[in-house]
């Protein structure tokens, strides 16, 4: 484990990890700490940004000259909060080491949308890009924790609606299903620095209320069949309490005979390959992620 992941490990579970919030402290409390990034931008040499608002995506477009991949992303925030500002670095380097671009897309936050609204608006981003003509063999879709279940829940949904599949896929520590196993979680509580076993039933309250959708496979991707599905990269830390989630994609993708990259690590935090450039296992496995989709 690298000091700089031990010092954002330290700092993670000061200022993001809670227990005993009830809705509207978590919804308070994770916007405020989501919503204000602490990370400096630095794009590499080439890349520019560009804001997009249009009533068919709104977000924001990180591009070199002449990109030949386009990568929608979906960005985490236990589908409560969270900007993009806060992905400018990965996005940056995604672009520059794709030669690509990186759409980086906003959606509805609950309670005030509550699911599937999140999911809907995922999906009319992935046709916005198939509107401007890209071609879907162009195209990736990634996200990390909640986007990452967003991305999952958006190949299914793509799947259902026939329309074409991405390239591929990457998420970085889904979240995947609305019912976790107790034990699992009171288990990695303890190891997890960002997120507590506490948060994530809450979420679960906050962005699925109620009951009966919770079965819904876009709610619970990691229940889901996913016959017919893009190649996927999964990535999960050892030590927190999502990765049971993770390995519940990876079992429910396989059975099904999609092709499965996975990438754990121990020592890490959360959605750590979001960390770049400050932190060198996110430097080097944003470079394993380059290669996968490469790859395809």
């Amino acid at each position: 484990m690298s000091i700089q992941a031990r010092i954002i490990k330290a700092v993670t579970r000061r200022t993001i990890k809670r227990d005993g919030l009830n809705q509207e402290q978590l919804v308070r409390h994770l916007r405020k700490v989501f919503n204000n990034t602490p990370s400096i931008t630095l794009l590499p040499r080439g890349v520019k940004l560009e804001k997009i608002k249009v009533p068919a995506f709104q977000g924001e477009r990180l591009s070199v000259r002449d990109p030949r991949v386009t990568v929608l992303y979906l960005h985490g925030g236990a589908y409560i909060g969270g900007v993009t500002r806060t992905y400018h670095n990965l996005a940056g380097r995604l672009a520059r080491q794709l030669h690509g671009e990186v759409y980086l897309a906003t959606y509805p936050f609950a309670p005030e949308h509550p699911f599937p609204a999140a999911v809907n608006r995922a999906l009319e981003a992935y046709e916005y890009l198939l509107s401007l003509g890209k071609s879907p063999q162009d195209i990736v879709i990634a996200g990390d924790s909640a986007g990452g279940g967003l991305t999952l829940a958006t190949l299914l949904h793509l799947r259902d609606k026939q329309l074409p599949q991405p390239r591929c896929a990457v998420t970085f520590s889904p979240g995947s299903s609305c019912f976790p196993d107790d034990k699992v979680l009171a288990a990695l509580d303890p190891s997890d620095a960002m997120l507590s076993a506490d948060i994530i039933r809450t979420v679960i309250d906050i962005y699925v209320p109620d009951p009966q959708d919770r079965q819904h496979p876009y709610a619970s991707p990691g229940l889901a069949d996913y016959t017919g599905i893009c190649p996927l990269m999964i990535t999960a830390s050892t030590d927190e309490v999502l990765y049971a989630d993770a390995k519940l994609v990876r079992k429910s993708a396989e059975k099904a005979g999609v092709k499965v990259e996975w990438l754990e690590r121990g020592g890490v935090f959360h959605v750590w390959p979001i960390m770049v450039p400050f932190l060198p296992e996110a430097r080097k496995d944003v470079k394993r992620v380059v290669d996968f989709i490469q790859a395809h």
